[in-house]
């Protein structure tokens, strides 16, 4: 790949394609020269060498990378770190998006536009950051004609969310000839294909013709990589590795099984009186919610008289097929395993799920424009894009409560009961936990389907020396999430096993659960909006010693909505007033959740100054203005529970958080001392508003954790045997004042130069800084921080809070934003270039790089730094040292070869506390479980082959090999933050392996 970086703008002479910053832009300036507009200014002008790094990719150089998807093309650049991968949506909480997300900063932080215009955003997860980022599979990428990816940030001019910077599609435009495309790839090992067709063609010209009107159509299928499908993967969550030449054995299997186990507490009969006193403390609080004051109570006393029992309660786990049998049965050979203690049986899941998600996409885009006269052009542009992903995992984990009663009595009575009588022991609460997985059903699988619809239309002209622009932009993206296998109802399951036809302890009858599949079922939507406003105009003011002084000026203003809409069953057993009259739910699924709908307006206004003081030195001046006003809320819910209903009501519209504001600047200047040096630098302010769903929302059932831990409460009658997972309880801050959210305020700087020493030879290196204080932390306290440091962090766990899948009573931990300290990131970027001619033909050599330097934050103001620089942090993300690529061309006469090597630094991965990792005996079987440092995981580099041959100007053939050598992912033992597959982290490296492609284009 041939990586062209350019400051502001492209040198005079070469190739200019106009940059629309609000809009494609086609206006043909009154100037003897024409003025372009470039990513990082509102100011068109001459083109020339700017002050700001740009990284250009030519549609040349998209070509030459061999992707088919925007995703791919942006998740491979060198300055890309900490974004959304696709495997993210196997069971994490990538939910269909991925993302970009510079220098290691947040996706939230990196603006995405598409021809200037701002796209609606779609929901980040906890572990990403988040807020708000655009999803890159909306992006069709056939309809794009370069991308420019500005690598300081940019609140000056476009507002919140450039703080890290801004990347820019610019569409095709203008074109009055069609070209159709196809690209197939095939890897060399089983799964991943990928196929991709498009057609493009334009009609009139705009200068002649004074129209011009342009349609691009494309179809993309990328096929599922199973973690079966590959070595590195294939063997899940139990797997034996060597490290300091010590045998290890990873052991990240679960208790929710088939045959199932069962977990309950007991006492010897010796003590009933005190045990049935905790007992009925205990119950007292399962019955109330998180945020009643009489739950706290309860839950304290339940606790204390828990801990006068802690010498005779016992925690009894077993597994009754396993008793009977000496196995865990055959059907899943090496998933089913029986635990180190040889007591219950252990289900492999990361053996079963996808490595990389199916997806199929349908794109699109109509742009057109009209010349109402030589100094005005009329435009608009409609983009669409329709992505599914199927993405599957393991097979439903359905943890259910049991008791005498109401909670699987068959169970109880059948396995608890003879159980208690014969070992002379009474049951300390009156409960049991049913660790079962329907695994004979298969894995659950969502399909994730995204329609995104963009509308821009515009105005621009020239009149009284004035230069304006005037933009309408309508966007949206909808979200529907449809069961898509596995997925059982779990009504019907309780009816089955009391009707005697379903064992779930012995695993038989499953075939009468068969009718219980809720495939098709719609689970829940999503709607995200965002509707913007701009006028901009410019004007030249005065002669200066190095050019012409312009200005120019812009107001915008902006609306976001977001809705969700779960389905019955996703909102059954929420614990809110908008949980319906049913008690049912998807096994395995979405239970617990509740609507949301809220919205914010804001608007800016912004001024840019060019000033070119003397030939060869020029700096700018930019200041903006913004202003978001309180998020309003339509699902507003009281903090303690309706005596009456149970419930926790809800509440009339409000408006959340406060209103916030800010006034940025950015200073910046250029200096060429010969014609062949430049020295450039930039120093700026950024701002950014709390998301609206940061600011609105009520607290409930976020899921499991994603990591085993201990019992963050040792005393608590709500503790699961060993090291187990745990709710998460996720919500909002709404609350207003100095008790509510801040507005992140950010500080940057750039210092950069370019050299052209001979002739061919480009060399360019910028180093950058970013300083962010107040950081929203939207996840809260990370999970390994508070479960590492339970009782620092005590106020955040609820014991006694009810599993809404499972109904059995459990600890969850609490993860609301907060405001956290300061974080800063550093680093160089870098762009050499050399082009010669020989006898052999013409090379090309590019290299381009980034070093992170610096990346640290603090979980609070003046609390100790944290860092996730070469380590996997406590953020559950690893910063990369060094990523880059080195291309080497030649072309001669038709054939043009391209060899392109890709460099990732190596890590300290992930570490574990005993529970996941045990020491591995000579015989094979385990040792004792340690506490284990973490691998250090390996460099990753990488090769690919291009060729392409131009048979003549309309028709041309490229063939490619991607990884060359075959190279597997390093191993890694993360099992958080990126989906279910382990053995190798999907969002540092790819498990495909060696891909052969071959891609036609034929211009008419």
């Amino acid at each position: 790949m041939i990586l062209k970086k350019k400051q502001l703008a492209v040198k005079v002479g070469q190739a200019c394609a106009a940059i629309a910053i609000a809009a494609a832009s086609q206006t043909v300036w009154a100037q003897e020269t024409a003025r372009v507009e470039v990513t990082g200014s509102s100011i068109k002008r001459i083109a020339q060498e700017g002050a700001l790094p740009v990284l250009t990719l030519t549609a040349e150089d998209i070509k030459k990378t061999g992707v088919t998807n925007a995703t791919d093309l942006i998740q491979m650049l060198p300055s890309m770190q900490g974004f959304v991968p696709s495997a993210s949506s196997v069971n994490g909480s990538g939910a269909g998006g991925t993302t970009a997300a510079l220098h290691s900063l947040q996706s939230k932080y990196t603006l995405v536009l598409l021809d200037g215009q701002r796209m609606a955003g779609s929901t980040l997860g906890t572990t990403q950051g988040g807020g708000f980022a655009v999803n890159l599979q909306s992006i069709p990428l056939d309809a794009v004609e370069s991308v420019e990816i500005l690598t300081d940030g940019a609140s000056a001019l476009y507002g919140s969310d450039a703080i890290a910077g801004v990347v820019n599609f610019i569409t095709k435009k203008n074109k009055t000839d069609g070209s159709v495309f196809f690209n197939y790839q095939a890897p060399q090992h089983p799964g991943g294909r990928n196929f991709s067709a498009g057609v493009t063609k334009g009609w009139g010209n705009l200068e002649t013709d004074r129209f011009n009107v342009l349609v691009t159509l494309s179809h993309d299928h990328q096929d599922k990589l199973l973690a079966s499908d590959r070595d590195v993967s294939r063997q899940g969550g139990y797997f034996p590795f060597t490290y300091g030449g010590v045998a290890y054995q990873m052991n990240q299997r679960t208790g929710n099984t088939s045959p199932g186990n069962l977990t309950f507490s007991v006492y010897p009969n010796a003590a009933p009186a005190a045990a049935a006193a905790a007992g009925a403390a205990a119950s007292a609080a399962n019955l109330l919610l998180p945020g009643s004051t009489a739950a706290t109570a309860a839950a304290a006393s339940a606790a204390a008289s828990a801990a006068s029992l802690a010498a005779a309660t016992t925690t009894i786990s077993r597994n009754p097929f396993y008793e009977a049998n000496g196995n865990c049965g055959t059907p899943l050979a090496g998933v089913l395993i029986v635990s180190p203690t040889n007591t219950t049986c252990r289900f492999n899941y990361a053996a079963t799920v996808q490595a990389v998600p199916s997806t199929k996409r349908d794109s699109g885009m109509v742009k057109g424009s009209f010349k109402i006269n030589n100094d005005t052009t009329a435009w608009g542009q409609f983009v669409y894009s329709d992505t599914s992903i199927i993405a599957q995992f393991a097979p439903s984990a359905a943890p259910q409560g049991v008791n005498a009663t109401t909670r699987l009595p068959t169970v109880w009575n059948t396995y608890v009961v003879p159980y208690l009588a014969a070992n002379g022991l009474t049951s300390s609460n009156g409960r049991a936990t049913l660790g079962f997985r329907t695994v004979p059903l298969g894995g659950r699988a969502d399909d994730y389907q995204t329609k995104a619809r963009h509308l821009g239309f515009g105005i621009d002209g020239l009149a009284m020396g004035w230069s304006y622009k005037a933009t309408v932009t309508l966007s949206e993206s909808k979200f529907t999430d449809l069961a898509a296998g596995g997925y059982t109802d779990n009504i019907k399951f309780a009816q089955l096993v009391a009707a005697g036809g379903l064992d779930p302890i012995l695993g038989t009858g499953f075939n009468t659960l068969v009718p219980a599949l809720i495939n098709g079922a719609y689970l829940t939507g999503s709607k995200s909006t965002l509707d913007t406003y701009h006028f901009g105009a410019q004007h030249d003011l005065f002669q200066m010693g190095g050019g012409m002084s312009i200005a120019s000026f812009a107001a915008d203003y902006g609306n976001q909505r977001y809705r969700t809409s779960p389905s019955d069953l996703c909102q059954s057993d929420s614990g809110f007033s908008t949980q319906p009259a049913i008690s049912n739910s998807p096994v395995g699924g979405c239970g617990g959740s509740v609507p949301f709908d809220a919205e914010r307006a804001n608007w800016g206004v912004s001024a840019e100054w060019l000033l070119p003081i003397a030939k060869g030195l020029e700096g700018s001046a930019a200041v903006r203005h913004d202003k978001y006003d309180k998020t309003h809320s339509r699902y507003v819910f009281s903090n303690n529970v309706d005596p009456i209903t149970g419930l926790q009501n809800q509440l009339p519209d409000a408006d959340l958080g406060n209103t916030f504001s800010s006034t940025t600047y950015k200073l910046s200047f250029r200096w060429t001392p010969t014609d062949n040096s430049l020295i450039r630098g930039a120093y700026g302010t950024g701002f950014k508003a709390p998301s609206i769903t940061e600011l609105a929302g009520p607290i409930s059932f976020g899921g499991s954790t994603s990591g085993s831990y201990a019992c963050p409460i040792p005393t608590s009658v709500n503790c699961l045997p060993g090291f187990a997972q745990y709710d998460l309880l996720a919500g909002a801050n709404g609350l207003s004042g100095a008790a509510g959210l801040k507005p992140e305020k950010s500080k940057q700087w750039t210092i950069g130069a370019r050299v052209d020493p001979l002739a061919g030879l480009s060399l360019g290196a910028d180093l950058w800084h970013v300083e962010i204080k107040d950081q929203v932390l939207g996840s809260g306290i990370a999970e390994n921080v508070a479960f590492g440091n339970p009782v620092q962090y005590r106020s955040l766990f609820v014991d006694g809070y009810i599993d809404p899948p499972g109904g059995f009573p459990t600890i969850g931990l609490l993860q609301l934003p907060v405001n956290g300290g300061v974080a800063h990131y550093k680093g160089i970027d870098w762009d050499f270039s050399y082009r010669t001619t020989t006898s052999l033909g013409k090379w090309s050599v590019n290299w381009v790089g980034t070093r992170m330097l610096t990346m640290d934050y603090t979980q609070s103001p003046g609390g100790a730094a944290q860092t996730s620089l070469g380590i996997f942090g406590p953020d559950q993300q690893v910063v990369l040292k060094t990523q880059m690529h080195i291309s080497v061309g030649l072309q001669t006469g038709a054939f043009t070869n391209t060899l392109t090597a890709n460099y990732k630094s190596g890590y300290k991965d992930e570490a574990y506390d005993p529970g996941a990792i045990y020491l591995r005996n000579a015989n094979g079987t385990l040792g004792a479980t340690v506490a284990f440092p973490g691998l250090d995981v390996p460099s990753y580099k990488t090769y690919d082959w291009q060729g392409k041959y131009e048979h003549s100007k309309t028709l041309t053939f490229t063939a490619g090999i991607k990884n060359l050598t075959d190279k597997e992912p390093p191993l890694s033992l993360q099992n958080e933050g990126s989906g279910n597959v382990q053995g190798y982290d999907p969002r540092y490296a790819d498990a495909i392996g060696r891909v052969f492609y071959l891609t036609g284009n034929y211009k008419f």
